[in-house]
This record gives structure tokens, C-alpha cells and sequence, in this order.
């Protein structure tokens, strides 16, 4: 019976702590606690509590060292996005936003606290950040004295990636089985930095098609992979029951670890196994020279934009 008191207890004083963050920073601040054990938003209980302290963030392009002019949304409560540039980042009554003068933004509208920023420049990747406004803890200076000089961080903005698009030429022989494969690699433009989000592998020629159902494909496709930045997929191997292609004969996987900046280079690879012949023969269950695109390779940033589009043609 004691220890269901305990218990009790302790549920009515996890409640209370609940209701008072809810009173005081709202809904969802509660559940970004929940979620992350953080308290968002304004809190500490320095001599600077309850009033607008300034933080700076220093705005550059990050190859130019030139000032950008940088608009920046800052939360106090990490937005459900936060950290996707795909996201939605457009109800206002969640941030404040500021926008920079000579490369710097000066945050002056908040307490100290935790806060999340999203900043973006046309053309760029956008950036995130989280900030701390300090509360004057262990601080010798005033307040004033520290407003005229505040703390700073740094954005540094990157232009989107950009490249010149290669192709795949194939050329090949009449052979039963033929293990084709290459590899190219797509260059990043100077002073740009490609961001990887996902690859879409079609099927152009139809080759995922077997009209007369005896297991061999009408374009003589038997396995199909792509690489690209270090990512593989086998997406198409029918005798191992591998079909990833979607009802829009599509296939789509993620490069999520895929940073390349500044004249570097992306490589893409594509492993085919396939019956193969020199010539031209359209359904004939066999992959000839001469007969158009077999797949488009597309390639998108972070930021949602085709960065490049590789043709497979033999």
C-alpha cells in the first residue's frame, strides 16, 4: 500500500511538472520535452531571466568568405522538420525572423534559452542551427555590456550543387549472358556543394516486362544494380524475386550521406546482367545495341532539385 502512495505520489508531481511547462510555454514545447528531454524556448535562472538577450549569427558564403544576405527563422521550439530543407517551415506564428545587414543577423527578440534556426539564401543550401542566449551565469559583464558585444556564431551558406550530366554507351556483343558495368563520375561545379537525397532508377525500354511470362525479360535484363556516392542497390534480379520497381516502373533509394563539394567528384556506378546482341530487335529478349534508353538515372539534392539525369544506352 506504501509504495502504491509512492507511485501516486510521484505520477500527481510528474503531472504538475507537465502542467506548469504547459502554462508556461505551451503545447508544444511539452512535446518537444517528451520527445527530447530538453526544455525549449526560454528558461535558466540567471540574472538575465525574463529579459531580451542579443546572440549574433555571423552569415558567409562558405567558399567566398563574402557576406551573405541570409533570412533566418528562429524557434524557440524544434520544428517538426527541423533539419529537413524539404520541410515546412512557414507558419509564422511559430518563429521570428530576422534578416542579415553585412553578413550578421542580430537575434534581439528572445530570452535566454534554447533556440532553432533555419536559415536560407536563394540558390543555397539551407542551414540549421541551435543557439544558446545565455542567461548571464557565471558572466562579469551587464547586461548592456554584453548587448553591445554579444555572443556569435556562424551560417556559412553553400551554393547548390551543380554538375554537367555524363551517359552510360554500351557497347555490346552477341553474347548469352554478359556481365555489363561501368562506372562515371559527375562533377561538382566549383564553389557549389551537392547535398544527396535519393536516386530514381526507371524503366524506360521495359525491361521489368516478361510478355510471355518464361522467365526471360523482353530486353534480356536478368539483374540490375546502381551505385551512386558509395550507396548500392540491386533493385531488379527476377529469378531471386527482386522487383523493387513501383506501379510507375520506378525505383527510388536514399544517398543520405552524400556531401560533395567544390570541383570534387560523385561517382556512378551500374552493374547489368543481361543477354546481349549487336544489333537491334525490339521485345526479342535480348539487349542490342541501337535500341534507345534502357533507364534514366535521376539524381536529387537535399534540397529536392534533379541535380542530374544519367541515360543507360547501349
Amino acid at each position: 500500500m506504501q509504495k502504491q502512495k509512492g507511485i501516486a505520489k510521484l505520477t500527481i508531481g510528474l503531472l504538475a511538472i507537465v502542467a506548469i511547462v504547459a502554462l508556461i510555454f505551451g503545447g508544444p514545447a511539452i512535446m518537444s520535452w517528451i520527445q527530447t528531454g530538453e526544455i525549449p524556448g526560454p528558461h535558466g535562472d540567471g540574472p538575465w531571466a525574463g529579459k531580451l538577450v542579443d546572440f549574433q549569427l555571423i552569415t558567409t558564403d562558405k567558399f567566398a568568405g563574402t557576406d551573405e544576405t541570409a533570412t533566418v527563422k528562429v524557434y524557440d521550439v524544434k520544428p517538426a522538420d527541423y533539419g529537413n530543407p524539404r520541410g515546412t517551415f512557414t507558419d509564422a506564428s511559430l518563429y521570428t525572423s530576422y534578416t542579415a545587414s553585412s553578413g550578421v543577423v542580430t537575434i534581439n527578440k528572445e530570452y535566454p534559452g534554447t533556440y532553432y534556426c533555419v536559415g536560407t539564401v536563394t540558390g543555397s543550401n539551407t542551414e540549421f542551427l541551435k543557439v544558446e542566449i545565455p542567461d548571464g551565469s557565471d558572466r562579469t559583464e551587464t547586461l548592456s555590456e554584453y548587448n553591445a558585444e554579444p555572443d556569435a556564431d556562424v551560417m556559412d551558406f553553400s551554393a547548390v550543387g551543380s554538375t554537367t550530366d555524363e551517359d552510360y554507351a554500351f557497347t555490346l556483343d552477341n553474347e548469352t549472358d554478359a556481365d555489363v558495368k561501368d562506372s562515371l563520375t559527375l562533377t561538382v561545379a566549383d564553389s557549389t556543394e551537392f547535398r544527396g537525397w535519393k536516386v530514381i532508377v526507371d524503366d524506360t525500354e521495359g525491361y521489368s516486362v516478361d510478355a510471355d511470362g518464361d522467365g526471360i525479360y523482353d530486353e534480356g535484363i536478368k539483374a540490375f544494380e546502381v551505385c551512386v556516392c558509395g550507396t548500392c542497390d540491386l533493385f531488379f534480379k527476377p529469378a531471386n524475386g527482386i522487383d523493387k520497381l513501383d506501379s510507375n516502373n520506378e525505383y527510388t533509394f536514399e544517398i543520405r550521406d552524400c556531401n560533395v563539394e567544390d570541383g570534387n567528384d560523385i561517382t556512378v556506378a551500374v552493374d547489368i546482367d543481361a543477354n546481349t546482341a549487336s544489333y537491334t530487335g525490339a521485345d526479342d529478349e535480348l539487349w542490342g545495341e541501337g535500341e534507345g534508353i534502357l533507364a534514366y538515372i535521376k539524381i536529387y539534392d537535399d534540397e529536392g532539385n534533379l541535380f542530374s539525369t544519367t541515360d543507360v544506352t547501349a
